[in-house]
């Protein structure tokens, strides 16, 4: 009852800004537990380190065996060790690579453009319920006159309501999309350095044959 005599309140806008603010909600609890789950995976796993040491030897079972899950540093690894085996070369091992990082990258950041965008509609919503409302008061006031000042300083009080809500929405909102593109980042960085480990070991075994 509390949260519907609030929407009430706020005017017809509340409701659009309220739909908004769910499904904001739902985004970062669903990109919360994909980017963190695989913060802590790799606070675990320490894998490119360890197996950077095994293909420097050029034991690739052994390397394959360190790779323990799914995430997109191990995806890289896993398919850059069957390219060695495989004795693919340099460039064709590089361009494949490339092809599972930009995969991966867009699952990574798959739904973070929309949190953007839902952030910046939030007070946009909440100033034009404001304006809305400010209208209404001005009609008021044409009608009635603005003797009573209370019941008009009530209208715009009511007004205002809706711009508050959209910041006090958007700011953490916001904060949290800056959190996650954070995430997006250091997941990027070590799908790099993965990548890297697999062609160096490339480089390293062809400059041993030769």
């Amino acid at each position: 009852m509390i949260v519907l005599d609030f929407m009430e309140k706020g005017g017809v806008f509340m409701w659009p800004l309220f739909i908004v603010a769910l499904l904001a909600v739902y985004i970062i609890i669903y990109k919360a537990l994909q980017l963190y789950g695989l913060y802590f995976h790799y606070k675990r796993n320490q894998d490119i380190f360890d197996i950077r040491n095994e293909l420097k030897q050029r034991d690739y079972e052994a390397a394959l065996k360190k790779i323990s899950g799914q995430s997109p540093v191990e995806k890289i690894l896993n398919k850059g060790i069957d390219y060695l085996i495989s004795d693919f070369d340099e460039n064709a091992v590089a361009g494949r690579l490339e092809m599972i990082y930009e995969e991966e990258v867009h699952k990574l950041d798959k739904g973070l453009s929309i949190l953007l965008i839902l952030g910046e509609i939030m007070p946009m919503l909440g100033l034009l319920g404001t304006v809305s409302g400010m209208i209404q008061v001005f009609k008021a006031i044409s009608v009635y006159g603005a003797a009573d000042a209370q019941v008009l300083a009530s209208g715009i009080s009511e007004a205002l309501l809706t711009t508050e809500t959209g910041l006090v929405l958007a700011i953490p909102a916001m904060f949290i999309y800056t959190v996650f593109n954070s995430q997006v980042e250091k997941q990027t960085k070590l799908m790099r350095q993965a990548g890297a480990v697999i062609v160096n070991s490339l480089q390293i075994a062809k400059k041993n044959n030769n």
